[in-house]
């Protein structure tokens, strides 16, 4: 399932975009960098988990991408096909 939301503050403008499938869930958000940009350019991806288990809903980018849990993932072509491939891994695992 693909959805959708929007957000205007003045000058900033953001949109993110989730796809999902099942538990995982792949967060594309994209904005204008606080109206300094004319245009929404700025992307980040976030990859979450829903745990049926624990309950709630786990950020595991750090787990698929490396680095620390609150490192920004740039919104490029090659990190969203790498986040593309992990959203539709049947099997259990992070690493792509």
């Amino acid at each position: 399932m693909i959805s959708a939301t929007t957000m205007e503050f003045g000058e900033s403008k953001q949109a993110n975009v989730v796809f999902d499938n099942g538990p995982k869930m792949v967060s594309l958000n994209v904005d204008n960098s606080c109206g300094r940009m004319s245009f929404m350019a700025r992307a980040d991806i976030r990859l979450l988990f829903s745990d049926p288990l624990e309950g709630g809903v786990k950020d595991v980018t750090s787990k698929v991408f490396g680095g620390s849990e609150h490192d920004v993932v740039c919104g490029t072509i090659k990190n969203m096909d790498r986040a593309m491939k992990w959203l539709q891994m049947s099997r259990w695992g992070f690493v792509v």
